[in-house]
């Protein structure tokens, strides 16, 4: 069955997959899957030009759902279906389709924050959703391992939470990396961001992983989606910056 769906959330996964996820005109959430290795990011470039990115409208075959709480979106698809339609220019409508005004109501579950902010594995009508940053607090940058980048957001949403959250927007990851120079290391590069993004009027798309081996069970929240107005990459997509990430930027832990 062929269907369109707005692409809200494109995320770095592990081993060259990502993660992609959007809505369709009824605004239900659809997450293609396939089997291993997943959508490797290669098949969705056509040279260095993407078919699928953030606010494309883009055309699939899709097949069997498979919904398994709380990743309820969780959809099969034709590899190599997708076709690319057209740019969606109005964002804030699109985002405004599954925009939630905590990220509690988001999971409609209890939000533990040991291990790290998470709900178990198993319950929960949805695994991701838009909210608007009440508060950016801060970009942060961890070491990963074998010298990659691990950032992290910390912000505010409108219940008055905080949350820090592990960044897997492959867009804003391959941004930061192109932003690393001699001259400019990690924490510089954290703090300019964080003071961009202060100015900017942010939405946030808030995913939640599945279960690994470390924690089968839980399933922790992430950033799948930074976007800000004025638009921080000035329409530019996340090809325009991967061929000049001179340095890794830390997967997931999720498999796909």
């Amino acid at each position: 069955m062929k269907n369109r769906i707005v692409i809200t959330d494109l995320t770095r996964m592990r081993r060259g997959a990502v993660c992609i996820s959007g809505y369709d005109k009824d605004h239900h959430c659809i997450r293609p899957i396939t089997f291993y290795p997943g959508i490797l990011e290669s098949t969705i470039l056509i040279g260095n030009e993407p078919i699928v990115y953030p606010f494309s409208l883009v055309e699939l075959e899709l097949l069997d759902k498979r919904p398994e709480p709380p990743h309820t979106e969780d959809q099969y698809f034709v590899p190599g279906s997708f076709q690319f339609i057209q740019d969606v220019k109005d964002r804030k409508r699109i985002l405004t389709w599954s925009l939630f005004n905590s990220v509690q109501n988001i999971f409609e579950q209890p939000i533990l924050f040991k291990p790290g902010s998470h709900i178990k594995d198993g319950q929960g009508p949805r695994s991701v959703g838009t909210i608007h940053a009440k508060a950016i607090v801060g970009v942060h940058f961890d070491q990963g391992p074998e010298n990659t980048w691990d950032f992290r957001l910390s912000f505010y949403d409108y219940s008055d939470t905080y949350y820090r959250l592990k960044i897997t927007d492959l867009t804003f990851l391959y941004y930061l990396s192109s932003l690393r120079t001699e001259d400019s290391q990690p924490l510089q590069i954290a703090d300019k961001l964080t003071k961009v993004l202060k100015k900017m009027d942010v939405y946030l798309r808030i995913g939640l992983s599945r279960g690994w081996a470390r924690f089968p069970d839980l399933c922790f929240l992430q950033v799948n989606g930074i976007y800000t107005f004025p638009d921080l990459y000035e329409g530019r997509k996340f090809s325009d910056y991967r061929n000049f990430s001179a340095h890794g930027i830390a997967e997931s832990p999720e498999e796909a």
